[in-house]
Parts: structure tokens; C-alpha cells; sequence
């Protein structure tokens, strides 16, 4: 029980205070028996803290008990190398078993859960086993992993039949499925020019232009922490854990200033601790309370301890006010499992108040979404402006333009980072200037013309008005922009066909001239029918309607087979089939769970105090 743990944490205070040291004599005998504990001791214990005599004698027993214990396993380890660790198992049930395993650090990771599968039925021997926020890796020992004499370990149960097993093993598989298709993805985003790739924003929704190195990390964190906030939602934690822990792996790859430009790390670290919070082992795990002062810091750099940088970008606070309130309502979670009752209290207390501001009135949210928005946005507006509906749906409308102003922008950077792909680089090795280009098109010159005179006269508009007038012959150069894939259709190739050529040339000759009729029946003609197959990894435009853009990524995509492609892209549509198209998605919280832990903890603090 918490009231049990509270008053050990609160005797052993007094303890150390006191320095009592109930391993040694009078409290124990040499032979490690029960000695005697002196009833002025007890009776001044029970004083301080308000509890009966019994009570006090029976922690003090307990607290001798475990302090004997730690003394035999400390004197092991010096002897014998053999390390106790402390397993608490958690059952899908929210069930706790605790146990003790001996083992040599120099082991890896695989030998620990062997030890814990033959001390388990068979029913529990599919788990995870987290160490201070990460994942034990079986390829590792555990000493590489950090984990000491006396480390606690938690072990997950995932699931407990021979049917959920199988789940289980299915779990895995997404897990790992996941990770594949955002390390594709973060590839792309490290070949600066591909359509997909994840846009990174700061808070007011302004892209972040990074390198492409960082920009891949950044983009497989992000990736991952988003499946698993998915899975989080939908209440399934024994899948989002795994994967918030991933992200935060790929995350603290990322340089500190780069992190501390997003907030994305800020909110991973709630996350996390919140999934410790529904599996109840915020208690065990320190690892909690440095992730939510990581995020304090953060919100309170970014927003201001009062909100009030926010509001200066934003012009509202209300929608962020509910990252506040997740964080004071962890922060006194952690405070009362560590027994700082009175700062738990004042936590409680704030975020008590912040979710009251939160929550909005069932009829308002009817009122607004009855207008044609959405319930995220509705919620989130009403909370932007205080329950007001007039000012909440000026918001929405607001915050809509502001979005499509910035998918614009987003769409004009991806554009121009694509042309300026296909324009080439200059004498000197820098990729001709869109700016420029775009001017001399202005005048009245090719595409062609343009580029290749930019490309010799290195981005100086001026120099290169002077090629283009010395070199007339460029005015007939090809167009270098890309052009739009174009579906090839039935009707297309009945039309080639009907002029007695093949199916299949048909089909190749529409290809190669991107659904232009005449040129494929010219071409043919030309050739006497025959059309020889495309080289492997040739773009072509698509004969389906699933096709994606014809530009590529990189070069290295036209090595990759149609089928490695196609699995790739499949892959890619796995990861974010369910992901929201709204980017404030993260704030929309429903208050629900925050309210059965808020009431829960009050409870628990009351009873303490009675």
C-alpha cells in the first residue's frame, strides 16, 4: 500500500537522522536474529509521525529485514562478482511480482531473461525488461548497459496466453516494421529533394532547415514517437512503450541544440513517464522524474513559465496550457511516490487548477462542431480562448489560414529544392540559383537556355544575359524541369493499338514518350513495332492510379527493383496510415485519464493526512 511505503520512507528518514544503524547490535544479533529495539525509540517515532507503536515496531522490523538483505548482497557482489537485481514483473492485469536475480554483469542481456523465464510460468515468458528508461538489449552485457548491483529492473509482460503470445510476437514484428519504414523515410529526408519526407517546424509552424545528417536522425525519432503516441491513444502501451524508447534512442543522437529547437523531446519524455504512470511503476523508476524536468525546462525556455512567450507568438496559451498540466500532474505523481507530500500536494493542486481551465462544456463543443469543424479543433479552439465560442471559432479560422499558408510554403520549398535539382550546378559547383533562373524566364528566355546559361556564367545575371547573347544555338537547348508523370491509360494504348501495333510496345512507347499518342505511334513506325523493355529502375509513368511522384529521391533509388520499391512504399504507407493530419494533434488530450489520476493521488494524500 502507499500509506505502508510512506511511513518506511518517513522511518528511515528519522534514521539516518538519528544515525541508527539496525544491522548492528543492540537492533540485530551477531548471528543476524532480531535483537531488541528500545521503546523510547518507538515511542518518540510514533510521536513525530502520528501513527500507533505497532506500526512503528513493525516498519522498524521491516526496514532491519531489508537492511540485512542489502548487506549480504553487497558483501556477494565483492566476493563473488554475483550481482543481485531486483526484477518487478508487471502483469497484463496490472499485477506485480518481485523477485531476485543473481547474475555477473559480464553477462549479456539474453542470459538475464533466461534466468527470469525459468523463475516464470509459462504463461509469463513473453516480456520486455526496461532498465532507467531503455530497453535492455540482449546483444549487450549489462554492465555496457549501465546496469549495477542492486539495479532495479523492470520486466513487461506483454501477454499472458498462448493466443496473446502469438500477439505478442506480432507486436514485435510492428515494432521492428515501424523502425524499417521510418529509417526509409528519415533516408529520404537526408536526400533533401524527396516529396515524403517529414516537415520540421518550430512551434509557431515555421520550417527548420537542417542538415541533411540531422535532418535523417531527427526525422526517424520523430517517426517513431508519433506511431507510438498513435498507439498510446488508443490505449495499447505495451506497444507504444517499446516505441517511445526507440525514439528516444534516435533521439538523443540529435546535437542538444538541435532538440532544444523542437519541442518534440519535451513532449516524447511525458509520454514515456506517462506510460509508466498506466503500467503503475512510476514508483520504481527514477528515471521518471529526470525525463519530466527535461521537459520543464524545456516548456519553460520555449513558452515561458507563465506562457507568456507563447502568447507573444501565438497570440493564445490555452492549447499548450495542456502540456502544463500533464507535466505538474507527473511531476506530483513522482513527488508522492518519493514522499515529498507537501510538494505533491502544491503539484496536485496546480495542475488541478489548469485542467479546470481545460475543461469545456459538452454543449460548446456541440455549438461549434454543429458550424463544420472538427472535434480536435473545436476542443482545442475553445480551450485557445476560454470557453468563448465567438473568439474560439475566429481562432479555428485563424489557425486554418495559417496552416494553409504554411503547407504553401512548404509546397514552394519542396518545389524549388526539386527544379533546382534538375538545373545542375554551375562552373563552380553550386547548384544554379532558382531566383535567378526564374528572373530570366521572366525576360522572355527558354528554360533551357536559361539554366545553361546561369550554369556557365556561375548565378551573375548578368554574365549570363552576355552568354545568351553570344550563343544564340541555346535558345533551342531542351527544357531541364522534370515533367509530371503522366498515367498511361487504356484508352491510350487502344489508340496505339487500333493502328496494328502490339499491346506491350504500345504500353513501351507510351512510356518512353509520357502518354504523347503521336509520338509513341511515330516512334513505333519508326522502329518497324519494336520497342526494347526499359532499363531496370527507368522512370516510366504509372499504369495505376496508387503511383507516386516521378521525380526521385536519388540516384541510388533508380538501382532498387519495382518490387523493392513498391515494398518500400507500402512500408512507408504502414507508418502513417494512422498518423494525424493535424500537427496540433499532440494537444488535443480528452482529459479523461487525467482526471481518474488526479482524483486518485488527492485521495491517497487525504487519507495519509487523516
Amino acid at each position: 500500500m502507499a500509506s505502508d511505503e510512506f511511513y518506511k520512507k518517513q522511518i528511515g528518514a528519522k534514521l539516518n537522522r538519528d544515525k541508527v544503524k539496525l544491522w548492528e547490535p543492540p537492533y540485530t544479533n551477531k548471528d543476524g536474529g532480531a535483537g531488541s529495539i528500545p521503546q523510547e525509540l518507538i515511542t518518540k517515532y510514533a510521536a513525530e509521525i502520528g501513527i500507533s507503536e505497532s506500526q512503528v515496531a513493525a516498519v522498524l522490523d521491516t526496514l532491519r529485514t531489508h537492511a540485512l538483505q542489502k548487506l549480504a548482497e553487497r558483501e556477494k557482489y565483492k566476493s563473488s562478482g554475483l550481482a543481485t537485481l531486483k526484477i518487478k514483473i508487471s502483469g497484463s492485469q496490472g499485477t506485480k511480482q518481485v523477485m531476485s536475480v543473481e547474475i555477473s554483469l559480464t553477462c549479456k542481456g539474453e542470459e538475464l531473461r533466461k534466468k527470469v523465464c525459468d523463475s516464470l510460468d509459462d504463461s509469463a515468458r513473453h516480456f520486455k525488461m526496461i532498465c532507467s528508461g531503455r530497453v535492455i538489449a540482449e546483444d549487450k552485457t549489462l554492465q555496457e548497459q549501465n546496469i549495477r548491483n542492486g539495479s532495479q529492473i523492470l520486466a513487461l509482460c506483454l501477454k499472458v496466453s498462448e493466443t496473446e503470445a502469438q500477439a505478442e510476437d506480432k507486436i514485435s514484428a510492428e515494432i521492428q516494421d515501424f523502425r524499417h519504414a521510418a529509417e526509409l523515410l528519415s533516408n529520404r529526408a537526408e536526400q533533401e529533394y524527396d516529396e515524403m519526407d517529414i516537415q520540421i517546424a518550430d512551434q509557431s509552424g515555421k520550417p527548420i532547415q537542417l542538415p541533411p545528417g540531422e535532418k535523417r536522425a531527427l526525422t526517424l525519432a520523430m517517426a517513431l514517437h508519433e506511431k507510438g503516441r498513435q498507439a498510446l491513444k488508443k490505449k495499447n502501451v505495451t506497444l507504444a512503450l517499446p516505441l517511445l524508447l526507440e525514439a528516444d534512442k534516435e533521439f538523443k543522437q540529435c546535437r542538444a541544440d538541435i532538440l532544444n529547437s523542437v519541442d518534440n523531446y519535451a513532449i516524447l519524455c511525458l509520454d514515456i513517464v506517462w506510460c509508466y504512470l498506466c503500467l503503475k511503476h512510476v514508483e520504481d523508476l527514477p528515471d521518471a522524474e529526470e525525463r519530466l524536468r527535461n521537459s520543464e525546462n524545456f516548456f519553460q525556455k520555449s513558452y515561458g513559465s507563465d506562457l507568456q512567450r507563447l502568447m507573444a507568438v501565438k497570440g493564445s496559451s490555452g492549447e499548450e496550457l495542456a502540456l502544463f498540466m500533464k507535466l505538474h500532474l507527473l511531476q506530483g505523481i513522482v513527488a508522492f511516490h518519493q514522499h515529498r507530500m507537501e510538494e505533491a500536494s502544491n503539484l496536485l493542486s496546480k495542475a488541478e487548477q489548469e485542467l479546470q481551465r481545460l475543461d469545456i462544456d459538452d454543449d460548446k463543443i456541440t455549438t461549434v462542431m454543429a458550424m463544420g469543424f472538427s472535434e480536435g479543433e473545436t476542443r482545442l479552439g475553445l480551450r485557445a480562448c476560454d470557453g468563448n465560442i465567438q473568439n474560439a471559432v475566429a481562432h479555428i479560422m485563424k489557425r486554418r489560414e495559417e496552416k494553409k499558408e504554411n503547407a504553401r510554403k512548404r509546397r514552394e520549398e519542396r518545389h524549388k529544392k526539386n527544379l533546382e535539382k534538375h538545373l545542375g550546378k554551375t562552373a563552380g559547383g553550386k547548384h544554379v540559383n532558382v531566383d535567378v533562373y526564374q528572373m530570366l524566364l521572366g525576360m522572355g528566355y527558354p528554360k533551357g537556355a536559361s539554366a545553361e546559361a546561369l550554369r556557365q556564367a556561375n548565378n551573375d545575371l548578368n554574365l549570363a544575359l552576355e552568354v545568351l547573347q553570344n550563343h544564340p544555338e541555346f535558345l533551342s537547348l531542351p527544357d531541364p524541369e522534370p515533367k509530371p508523370n503522366v498515367k498511361i491509360t487504356d484508352a491510350m494504348i487502344a489508340q496505339v493499338t487500333s493502328m496494328g501495333f502490339e499491346p506491350e510496345m504500345a504500353q513501351r512507347a507510351l512510356a518512353k514518350h509520357k502518354g504523347d499518342v503521336p509520338k509513341a505511334i511515330e516512334e513505333l513506325v519508326s522502329s518497324g513495332g519494336d520497342i526494347p523493355p526499359p532499363a531496370p529502375g527507368d522512370q516510366s509513368p504509372s499504369t495505376s492510379s496508387g503511383s507516386s511522384d516521378s521525380t526521385t529521391s536519388e540516384d541510388s533509388s533508380s538501382e532498387k527493383t519495382p518490387e523493392q520499391l513498391k515494398e518500400e512504399k507500402e512500408a512507408i504507407d504502414r507508418l502513417v496510415s494512422d498518423l494525424p493530419e493535424d500537427e496540433e494533434d499532440y494537444l488535443d488530450i480528452s482529459l479523461d485519464e487525467e482526471k481518474q489520476f488526479l482524483q486518485e493521488y488527492k485521495s491517497l494524500i487525504l487519507s495519509l493526512r487523516s
